[in-house]
This record gives C-alpha cells, sequence and structure tokens, in this order.
C-alpha cells in the first residue's frame, strides 16, 4: 500500500512537468525559428495583412511572419506591395505590376509576400522546416 502511495505522490508531481515539456514538432519550429534569427530574419506572429477578397485566400494554418529589413529598398520611400499566391501563381494584391522571379522559388507554404522600402515580410506555415527556410533565405538573397 505504501509503495502505491508513493507511486501516486510521484505521478501527481511529476506528470505536470512532462506535460509542460514542448513535443518535437515544437522543438523543431523552435528549431526553425532559432536559425531563421541566425540569419538574420526576424520571426514575429502577428495577423495576416488583409487580402482582396476576390484572391479567395484563407490560409488553413497559421502563418508566422519572417521579416528581412533592408538598409535600401527598391521600391520608392513609403511604397508597399503584396503578393499571394492564388489560382497556381503569384499574383499582386493591388495594381497590375509585374510580379518579381524571385518568389517562384520560395517554398508551397509560404503564400503571402509583402515587400516595401524597408522590409521583406514572408508569410510561411514552417511545415518544410530547415529545407524551406534555407529556400526562403536564397529567395531573399536572389532578389
Amino acid at each position: 500500500m505504501v509503495y502505491v502511495l508513493i507511486a501516486l505522490g510521484l505521478a501527481v508531481v511529476i506528470g505536470p512537468l512532462i506535460s509542460a515539456m514542448p513535443s518535437k514538432a515544437q522543438r523543431r519550429v523552435a528549431a526553425v525559428r532559432d536559425r531563421a534569427k541566425a540569419l538574420g530574419l526576424r520571426v514575429t506572429l502577428r495577423p495576416v495583412p488583409a487580402v482582396p477578397a476576390r484572391f479567395r485566400f484563407e490560409p488553413d494554418r497559421d502563418l508566422a511572419c519572417y521579416q528581412q529589413v533592408q538598409s535600401q529598398g527598391k521600391l520608392a520611400l513609403g511604397e508597399q506591395r503584396a503578393y499571394v499566391w492564388a489560382d497556381g501563381h503569384w499574383q499582386p494584391t493591388q495594381g497590375a505590376s509585374a510580379t518579381p522571379a524571385w518568389l517562384t522559388s520560395l517554398p508551397p507554404g509560404a503564400p503571402l509576400v509583402e515587400v516595401s522600402d524597408r522590409y521583406i515580410s514572408i508569410f510561411w506555415d514552417e511545415r518544410e522546416g530547415l529545407e524551406g527556410l534555407e529556400t526562403i533565405r536564397q529567395a531573399i538573397d536572389s532578389r
């Protein structure tokens, strides 16, 4: 009987500690975000910017924003453009400007990109892990 009480006491103490430990998937996402920080990318969890309804853009998963701050962008001061993956190709959300070629090299889990004179933000679902992060880094570097 004493052993049962000791085992029960240990289970009461250890149970919450084990449930608070990160899962394998959470550790994988944390490793990707740590690597992104080492590569000079800022990772934030913020709402996805509004996309016009005509694109029918409704991500099925939460997206993290991987952002590269740039000292000199190619756009005019204060100008901002957004591109969305819809109907099997990249499209600008406003106007009829051409889409940059480097967008085609992004991983499939990155359906939304914002580009301004100061930053590039790529909204990504992080499914591809470190390989997807390297693809994002290469796409940003190739622009």
